[in-house]
């Protein structure tokens, strides 16, 4: 088994755990369900099939839920996976993990999106800081709690490191992220709410990689986000290539960057 505690964390998933749970539980040692109480059959399913369920409910405050699992879950390993329930890992993923060698400090996981039941194998991957070293990186504190759409779960930013000059790679192998045009755009509203408000106090934390943070602080409120989301994503890495799927994909990316930058704008008049 891979000597890394994963953890899941859900709120009516009971149409991804299926696919995402069963694949974790056989190969990783130990996988942890943290559940913001479901009222579906989310957290039958995952203990049906071998995960430890615990429930977390939200104060309003710090630490949000990725970190507040960290500090409390009774973690047998030192390095922890953060998976979400709509993520499902691949065999080339799994093999290697287990060939890692766990010499750096974390690693980035890349994913491939499953786009309407397609899957897309050009265009822009979701990318996160989310296998790591439980003592060497934390999900900080941000000033978010009096923001429009802010959630239980730390929002789209990675975690910093306790460290100076961390050590971190990438891991080659992908995971699927299902995703769905139909429910995506009321899915991210509340996402475009909080990176509005985000973005106008300032407040995102620095990222892990200087080249990363650099575009970021760049093309976050530039009014020209939303092309340049569009041209790398579906022209430079090929997401045409894609089709139909690749154009729709792009499409609903565009236009959530330009309602970010025009609410940015907006706020600043």
């Amino acid at each position: 088994m891979i000597p890394v505690s994963v953890i899941v964390m859900t709120k009516n998933e009971e149409d991804n755990i299926p696919f995402s749970l069963p694949p974790l539980i056989q190969h990783f040692d130990q996988v942890f369900v943290v559940d913001s109480n479901s009222t579906d059959n989310t957290v039958q399913i995952a203990r049906n099939a071998g995960a430890t369920v615990v429930n977390f409910t939200w104060n309003g405050q710090y630490p949000k839920k990725k970190q507040w699992s960290i500090n409390h879950l009774p973690l047998t390993h030192d390095w922890v996976f953060l998976c979400d329930a709509d993520e499902t890992i691949t065999p080339n993923f799994i093999e290697e993990c287990r060939n890692l060698d766990f010499s750096k400090d974390g690693y980035f996981v890349s994913s491939k999106m499953i786009w309407n039941g397609r899957q897309l194998n050009h265009g822009v991957r979701n990318n996160k800081l989310c296998l790591f070293h439980k003592n060497k990186f934390h999900h900080p504190v941000v000033d978010d709690l009096n923001i429009n759409g802010g959630w239980e779960v730390e929002g789209h930013y990675q975690p910093i490191s306790r460290m100076e000059n961390p050590k971190i790679e990438c891991i080659k192998s992908t995971l699927f992220h299902t995703g769905e045009s139909k429910n995506w755009i009321a899915r991210h509203e509340k996402y475009i709410q909080w990176e509005k408000g985000m973005i106008t106090k300032n407040a995102f934390p620095k990222d892990p990689i200087s080249w990363r943070e650099t575009l970021k602080s760049t093309i976050h409120g530039s009014r020209f986000r939303p092309l340049i989301h569009f041209i790398y994503g579906y022209i430079l890495k090929c997401g045409f290539l894609d089709g139909r799927a690749g154009f729709d994909y792009a499409l609903k990316r565009f236009w959530y960057n330009h309602h970010i930058v025009h609410g940015v704008q907006d706020s600043n008049l």
